[in-house]
């Protein structure tokens, strides 16, 4: 059974209307991306906008400039079904079955739209203000590439995958009567909140670990370059590599940046996820937001599935990595696995950090810096 909207039980006056606010703009942000991407398709179909595809050396793409009808007709159904879904949630109407198309249209987004682009974008973007002092070209090229066609409309697409997982979020705490701006239901104690922070303390671990060991097959490829390790590269190739300063430097710049991301991600389970490190002057102390960790972390995660699948679709055309080179087939094609363990890391993270709700008022104060194990709190 659904509850409107309006009817929604509420504490006080002023957290009436953010529990509202926080309701109803999910689905204003949805309808007007799914009538951006309608408008983007007619754009393509007629030619005042430049598509973005593969003619932009987008790596795995599977809609390109050769089929570009078939990208308008993709584009355009999802579209009109992102623009009656968002009409039709809010109103309460098949609150559960509509739920299956919201699925099926962030997977469609995953899978069709965001490839390798991404995390090129993302992984130059970090290399490139150290590697611009000693190519200065890089500089000049970097900024082309991020106004290009083919990274904006990625972009536009990643924004509208996580525009409808917020709205699957929000949707679902409503239909269930939950707290539509923390999750917490009506039955929520301060035990089981201690018992919650305990599992996804735990399971944050775990899904780090499984992460860190992901993130660091890729640099294990690209590091040795230094030492003359081609790492299964074709000895021609890497000849090349080695003649040519720039692409080494990059190389090793990425597996470096590969590094660091496995770094990052330790914040997550670490005291200093939670309050900025004593080093960091001005901010030491200071609380982290729990969203300037989590929009990056589901960013990379987006990213490096676009890069698995782009990986399997490249192959399968017959240009991606050659079969005799396993080490890289292992280490790209096991992206979409480390994406799922960040995501879960990340997920975990989030829960954790759930402060006192001011919607609703349930929740515990913020746990300093990891919350208490479940066991403790029974000793209490």
């Amino acid at each position: 059974m659904s509850v409107p909207l309006s009817a929604r039980p509420e504490q006080t006056r002023s957290g009436e209307a953010r529990h509202t606010f926080a309701s109803r703009t999910p689905y204003w942000a949805a309808l007007a991306w799914s009538a951006a991407a309608l408008g983007l398709a007619l754009g393509w179909l007629a030619g005042v906008v430049p598509p973005g595809l593969s003619e932009s050396g987008s790596f795995g793409g599977l809609l390109t400039t050769e089929n570009l009808g078939a990208a308008v007709a993709a584009t355009a159904v999802m579209g009109a079904l992102g623009v009656g879904l968002a009409l039709l949630l809010p109103r309460g109407v098949l609150p559960r079955a509509l739920e299956v198309p919201v699925w099926a249209l962030i997977g469609a987004l995953l899978v069709t739209y965001i490839d390798s682009t991404l995390l090129v974008w993302l992984g130059y973007g970090l290399i490139t203000p150290v590697l611009v002092w000693f190519e200065p070209a890089m500089g000049a090229a970097y900024v082309t590439y991020t106004f290009s066609a083919a990274v904006s409309q990625v972009l536009f697409f990643v924004l509208g995958t996580g525009i409808w997982a917020w709205v699957l979020v929000v949707h679902r705490r409503h239909r269930l009567q939950a707290c539509v701006r923390c999750g917490r239901a009506e039955g929520w104690t301060p035990e089981a909140e201690r018992e919650v922070r305990g599992r996804a303390l735990r399971t944050g671990r775990i899904a780090v670990a499984c992460a860190i060991a992901l993130a660091l097959f890729y640099p294990a490829l690209r590091i040795p370059w230094l030492f003359g390790f081609s790492m299964g590269m074709d000895a021609e190739a890497f000849q090349r590599i080695q003649a040519e300063s720039g692409t080494l430097m990059i190389g090793v710049g990425l597996g470096s940046a590969g590094i660091l991301g496995a770094v990052l991600m330790l914040g997550l389970v670490q005291g200093w996820g939670v309050r900025f490190p004593r080093w960091m002057v001005g901010l030491a102390g200071r609380r982290v937001p729990v969203l300037l960790a989590v929009v990056p972390a589901m960013l990379v995660a987006t990213a490096l599935v676009g890069m698995g699948r782009s990986i399997v679709v490249q192959t399968w055309h017959g240009g991606g990595i050659e079969p005799e080179m396993v080490t890289h087939l292992v280490a790209f094609g096991s992206m979409p696995l480390w994406a799922a363990a960040l995501t879960a890391a990340t997920a975990a993270y989030a829960v954790r950090r759930r402060a006192e709700c001011g919607a609703c008022g349930r929740g515990l104060p913020e746990a300093w810096p990891v919350a208490a194990p479940p066991v403790l709190s029974r000793r209490r």
